[in-house]
């Protein structure tokens, strides 16, 4: 089976210093932008490829992508000069563009599948930038509600809502927010085990770690469990390698 396509990372250079608040700013702006397009991919993985890497720094100096292993690199143009005067929104276009020209420039070399990618660069521009990911509805054991989960990200916090339908009647809770890290966040691998527990609770049952978050209708509560122990919050360090 191989690796699976896990993330695009833009390495871009930078007057900012390392490990300051501007610097995690800049590089949290930048992965998002990336990490949607990703998820705009919806699970495609190009040949033999587990991850690309975006490298300005060697724009002048390669004449060509590297690939090793199942790692490819290529050298796109960065301009940090007309970059760093840009907005915030604009800075988003920026990436965003410098990511997608890059993916089409290596299905042309690697005979990738262009639309997945033309599909994922128009859907971020229709939403304009809206990291939203809707989950399928599932039907309660006695056939009269649905739930689903959302996933709703900032450049900073990853969050999971619950909708819920009683009654024809539509509710939306939060399970949870957690710390945004991006295509290696636990989130996606917490949204794929949702279910009802019974007729009245829905959420979430990870059993790979233990762990359990829990929605009760008539109680209108949220519960968690880690290690199959009530907790009042998650320790995701512990759930997931990136938290």
């Amino acid at each position: 089976m191989g690796f699976p396509f896990t993330d695009i990372t833009l390495y871009a250079p930078t007057e900012l210093k390392v490990g300051t608040p501007e610097f995690n700013n800049e590089v949290s702006l930048q992965n998002f932008v990336s990490d949607l397009y990703v998820q705009k991919m919806y699970g495609y993985k190009p040949p033999k490829t587990s991850r690309v890497t975006l490298q300005p720094a060697y724009h002048e100096i390669w004449n060509r992508t590297w690939k090793n292993g199942s790692i490819i690199s290529i050298a796109p143009y960065f301009n940090y000069n007309e970059y760093k005067n840009l907005d915030k929104k604009s800075k988003y276009h920026y990436i965003l563009d410098i990511v997608h020209n890059s993916m089409m420039k290596l299905s042309e070399e690697y005979s990738w599948n262009k639309m997945i990618f033309e599909k994922a660069y128009q859907e971020i521009l229709e939403s304009d930038f809206l990291f939203r990911i809707e989950y399928p509805i599932k039907i309660s054991r006695d056939k009269k509600k649905t739930a689903n989960l959302v996933i709703e990200k900032t450049e900073t916090i990853s969050s999971i809502y619950l909708n819920i339908k009683v009654n024809e009647l539509l509710s939306q809770v939060k399970l949870f927010d957690k710390k945004n890290t991006f295509w290696y966040d636990g989130i996606y691998s917490f949204a794929k085990n949702s279910k009802w527990f019974d007729s009245d609770s829905f959420g979430i049952n990870y059993k790979k770690k233990k762990t359990q978050i829990i929605y009760s209708i008539k109680e209108n509560k949220v519960t968690l469990f880690q290690d199959n122990i009530e907790v009042k919050e998650l320790d995701f360090e512990k759930i997931f390698l990136f938290g």
